[in-house]
């Protein structure tokens, strides 16, 4: 414990902020990569590690190390000298390291990153935009996280629940870490309106075996549908509202073991801009609420917001500070088939992200978890961390 609360020590302070235009560890390749962009393809190799230990609670004490690695192309067609208005996107994905979950005991999932060890295709997907780019339709394997149910102040943070929520995550939807296929459709109705709808394979890859990539269609999968429509603000004052709704019709067993095509949630987001000033620095503030239907799921309303303060320090303009929790509460029908449980489990999450180099980050994070997986005989779970993550 004495390791790594030095090593959040230094992180916070003893590593200077560097000016410098180079964003990728391996450089840009002698102009290449540059040159690659500006016909048409973008290419981001991203490699995260997370160290977290439980020191306090859970069902056991002990450091894991989840590490992830996510290798993103992104062609645009007209760039590339075919055709216009087109984008082609394939991202391959790497996780290995442990599971801090298991060690904490807690449902939320303390780390974003926490997956099967296994490398393979996340998306690959062929994107067309029309009409001045105000309707995009999107055709392949995609993560719905990516456009639905997401809020850019809660990026921050680690907790799995701050990137979509566990309302949602409960009914293993196309999200992290297994994709399914769909059709995403955005409509940008004005400037600052938008609405979003898709329709999935209703069960994302094969749940009896997570690694590798596996695409079926499967008698049952039934589909996974979703909408949101949202406000925006404008650059000079970000703000975000959205509402939107899920259905899923995969065969199930409800919370009474009786088969079950019909499982559906509502859900609420909002963000906003405190103040912000022209260098960046700013505070903004987000929130997230979700219902799921109670007869079919343990989760049936989840709570969570948090505020961020990037440059808290008028020597740290980049710095980013981060206080959130996030709140998962039983529905009444589970509770009454689980006598003993309680209620909810709730994650206060702490967290400081610092960029001594451009391709470089440093993000030291304090997790208290409330009643982990709401059970009585967990004790309340105390997690410190760091994440390190590295631009290549």
């Amino acid at each position: 414990m004495k390791g790594i609360v030095t090593l959040i020590a230094s992180s916070l302070w003893a590593v200077p902020a560097v000016a410098d235009n180079d964003s990728w560890l391996l450089g840009n390749w002698g102009g290449q990569r540059q040159a690659l962009a500006d016909r048409g393809l973008d290419m981001e190799f991203v490699a995260s590690t997370d160290l977290m230990a439980v020191v306090d609670g859970g069902l056991s004490r002990g450091v894991e190390t989840p590490a992830n690695f996510d290798m993103v192309f992104t062609l645009d067609t007209g760039k590339a000298g075919w055709w216009n208005n087109g984008s082609v996107g394939v991202y391959l994905l790497g996780n290995t390291g442990g599971d801090p979950s298991r060690r904490a005991g807690d449902l939320q999932v303390a780390s974003n990153i926490e997956a099967p060890d296994t490398f393979k295709l996340f998306e690959a997907y062929y994107e067309h935009r029309f009409f001045d780019d105000r309707l995009g339709i999107l055709v392949g394997l995609h993560d719905i996280n990516a456009d639905f149910y997401v809020t850019e102040h809660s990026g921050i943070f680690l907790n799995s629940s701050f990137g979509i929520g566990v309302d949602v995550a409960q009914v293993g939807p196309s999200i992290f870490p297994t994709t399914s296929p769909g059709v995403r459709i955005r409509l940008n109705w004005t400037p600052n309106t938008y609405l979003l709808a898709a329709v999935y394979d209703g069960v994302a890859g094969d749940p009896n075996d997570p690694y590798g990539t596996h695409i079926s269609f499967d008698h049952g999968d039934g589909v996974f549908v979703i909408a949101e429509a949202g406000v925006l603000g404008g650059e000079s004052h970000y703000y975000k509202l959205g509402v939107g709704g899920w259905h899923h019709t995969a065969n199930i067993d409800d919370l009474d073991g009786r088969p079950q095509d019909d499982n559906s949630g509502v859900y609420a987001i909002g963000e906003a801009d405190i103040w912000r000033n022209e260098d960046g620095r700013g505070m903004g503030v987000f929130t997230q609420l979700g219902f799921a239907d109670g007869d079919n799921n343990q989760i049936a309303t989840y709570v969570g917001g948090g505020v961020t303060w990037t440059g808290p320090f008028p020597q740290r303009p980049q710095d980013v500070a981060g206080l959130a929790v996030a709140h998962a509460r039983n529905g009444d029908h589970f509770r009454r088939l689980n006598a003993g449980l309680e209620r909810a489990e709730t994650t206060l999450e702490a967290s400081y992200l610092v960029t001594p180099k451009p391709w470089l980050t440093v993000q030291p994070d304090v997790q208290y978890i409330i009643d982990p997986g709401t059970d009585s005989s967990i004790d309340n779970a105390l997690i410190l961390g760091v994440r390190v993550q590295v631009t290549l």
